[in-house]
């Protein structure tokens, strides 16, 4: 992509009403590219260090400050609860404006959000309990003791991960094909099937199970989609590249619907990422997701946050000519001027 295009779509008066806005004073020119977006969709390639939680509060602020959004407008996505909290204390020392009607959370815990204001339609307590990995394997291991389970052949342990990745890729027993001859994946789901009888039996849910219902409620209930879809008409998701399959099918239910076979947008979706910092496949994170949005959402804007304020250059050098040799990148080049260090 050419060098102009990187900030295609930049307020033009940004760098004038920068000296103006005590919350535009402090970014450099990409970090100021970035926070004055128009409205629209986006993916902003945010190096290690280059103050990308700097970038996505200060364009939440903005867009409050500057009338483009209401609180209760915004929903911003983070990976850990540590991110969701810094981003909230942080957005509540820029602005006098309440955060509460804001949705800013992990996928969990907004999944979390949205089941207890809908357990009726998703055919769950209100009451429901959240299961963590440690309960979850508790209650696998009840299974497979109350069914006989040779659990030598049918290690507790696997059977949660194989439950947990049939659940990241958007999958119930019944949706899985087995190979005729399998006879052990076969028995995995009808265990499966069990354990998910079992939690709807005692009114709970894993971490997978969160995802999973709150993407079915989204899919099958077109005026519960409606209504969040109009609601939040800026979405913005942190560590894109750690989204697996059902994370990015969830965020889509929220940002437009599938026209004739193809995916319509709505909205503004402003995704943050570092192919280069992709390291989670093991636990379903697809990088192939950032190369998706780009085309499902007719993404024109590409932003490159690739100054450094973590490092010194002796380290950004040497990971650079490292990281160079993957070719299937989307590139970018880290640069710093704290000098070698």
């Amino acid at each position: 992509m050419p060098a102009h295009d990187l900030f295609s779509g930049a307020d033009p008066s940004a760098s004038s009403s920068a000296a103006a806005s005590p919350l535009l004073a402090h970014l450099n020119p990409e970090q100021l590219a970035a926070v004055t977006l128009p409205a629209g969709h986006a993916l902003i390639l945010a190096g290690a260090g280059s103050g990308k939680t700097r970038v996505l509060t200060t364009r939440i602020a903005w867009l409050l400050q500057n009338g483009l959004a209401s609180p209760g407008g915004i929903l911003a996505v983070t990976f850990t609860n540590k991110a969701a909290k810094e981003m909230v204390a942080r957005l509540s020392a820029m602005l006098p404006v309440s955060v509460r009607g804001m949705w800013i959370g992990t996928f969990h815990g907004l999944c979390n959000r949205l089941l207890r204001a809908h357990h009726q339609a998703a055919g769950l307590p209100q009451t429901f309990q959240i299961l963590d990995t440690q309960d979850q394997l508790s209650a696998v291991k009840r299974l497979c003791k109350q069914h006989n389970i040779d659990t030598e052949r049918f290690v507790p342990k696997k059977l949660q991960y194989f439950i947990a990745g049939c659940k990241e890729e958007g999958k119930r027993p019944g949706d899985v094909l087995v190979a005729e001859h399998d006879s052990d994946t076969r028995k995995k789901l009808e265990l499966y099937q069990l354990y998910e009888e079992q939690c709807q039996r005692e009114g709970v849910v894993d971490f997978g199970e969160l995802m999973l219902r709150s993407y079915e409620l989204l899919r099958d209930h077109d005026a519960i989609r409606t209504h969040y879809q109009r609601r939040f008409a800026h979405i913005l998701v942190d560590e894109f590249q750690d989204t697996n399959k059902l994370q990015y099918a969830w965020l889509k239910q929220l940002a437009g619907d599938a026209v004739e076979g193809r995916f319509e947008a709505r909205g503004s979706v402003i995704a943050v990422g570092d192919d280069d910092q992709s390291i989670y496949a093991f636990r379903g994170a697809r990088v192939g997701n950032m190369a998706d949005f780009v085309r499902e959402f007719d993404v024109q804007r590409q932003i490159k946050l690739e100054q450094n304020y973590r490092s010194y250059s002796h380290i950004l050098d040497t990971a650079n000519a490292l990281i160079s040799n993957n070719s299937e990148r989307l590139g970018k080049n880290l640069r710093t001027e704290q000098g070698a260090g």
